[in-house]
């Protein structure tokens, strides 16, 4: 390119102003430094561009025919150049987030109202999906921003932890009288469970946590169904004991439609078993100003446990 944006753009000032310092009092610096960098100009192209005459700098014909090209194309990239400035000044604009629905239901919901009050032209778009397919889509660009309650094996994304939530296991009282309160490990491991999938995330590290790690995981998971308010219902119904975040079986256990599992552990302090909540970004995704704010709005959560927010008196 011929010259350098700042060298281009005082070569337009001077030929609107006249006079070196009255293009330097309209770009903020000095008639010293205006002079020096139309003369480095003039080096570049091998021809002078203004000429004295008296006080003020007049264009020569090689300089005029610059001016009259730049006069064409200069406001223009600038305007461009400010617009995609503005961007990364301005929180405006729509940004994806994806995560699971029971987490966004109890924990972001309350919160999204500050932050779209606080930023009032950010548009929020919001999509429930299992972890996998989040992350896989942060690595498309489909998200822009997600929440995973698993670290995603991607060296392409970004996580930070964002919140904890405690694991329960619970089962119906239908399903209890029927198969007997399990207590003892050797008791746990008879039972039928619901899982959300063949990991058996949150089932099994409650199960590790709480009934120790040699304890052979439970052999009799009866249904795998990846959506948590599922897995309760199917609790409800009696089809087994299922694991799940307390905040989501809590209504639940007080209305008693089921009933909260705590194994019996001997002498030995039980842990509680605590699942961690991720929020994750492409590593590459450009840092424009709305996507800052979400994520670190996000991040303000840091540490916080999943709770519902409950009502005083």
């Amino acid at each position: 390119m011929l010259g350098n944006r700042e060298a281009l753009w005082t070569l337009w000032e001077v030929s609107r102003a006249g006079t070196h310092a009255a293009a330097a009092a309209r770009l903020g610096i000095t008639a010293s430094a205006v002079g020096q960098q139309l003369k480095a100009l003039d080096r570049q192209v091998g021809v002078a561009l203004f000429e004295r005459v008296g006080r003020r700098a007049r264009l020569t014909p090689a300089g005029g025919a610059l001016v009259a090209c730049l006069g064409e194309h200069l406001p223009v990239l600038d305007a461009a150049l400010e617009e995609a400035s503005e961007t990364q000044r301005t929180v405006r604009g729509e940004v994806s987030l994806g995560g699971p629905w029971p987490f966004f239901r109890h924990w972001l919901r309350p919160r999204l109202p500050g932050l779209l009050s606080r930023h009032p032209e950010l548009q929020l778009e919001v999509r429930f999906d299992v972890p996998s397919r989040i992350a896989r889509r942060l690595l498309e660009g489909e998200l822009d921003l997600g929440i995973v309650g698993l670290l995603p094996e991607a060296p392409g994304l970004e996580v930070r932890q964002v919140a904890q939530e405690r694991f329960v296991a619970v089962a119906s009282p239908a399903y209890l009288k029927r198969w007997g309160t399990p207590r003892s490990a050797r008791d746990f491991g008879a039972h039928r469970f619901i899982a959300f999938d063949a990991d058996l995330a949150m089932l099994g590290p409650w199960w590790r946590t709480t009934l120790g790690p040699k304890e052979p995981l439970p052999a009799q998971v009866v249904c795998r169904i990846a959506n948590l308010d599922e897995m309760l219902a199917l609790a409800e119904a009696g089809v087994g004991v299922t694991v799940l975040p307390d905040y989501l079986v809590d209504p639940a256990v007080r209305e008693g439609r089921v009933v909260a599992l705590t194994p019996e552990v001997g002498r030995r302090s039980p842990r509680r078993p605590w699942g961690t909540l991720w929020v994750a970004w492409r590593r590459a995704a450009a840092p424009t100003a709305r996507f800052l704010a979400v994520r670190d709005w996000l991040l303000e959560g840091h540490g916080m446990e999943a709770q519902p927010r409950r009502r005083s008196g």
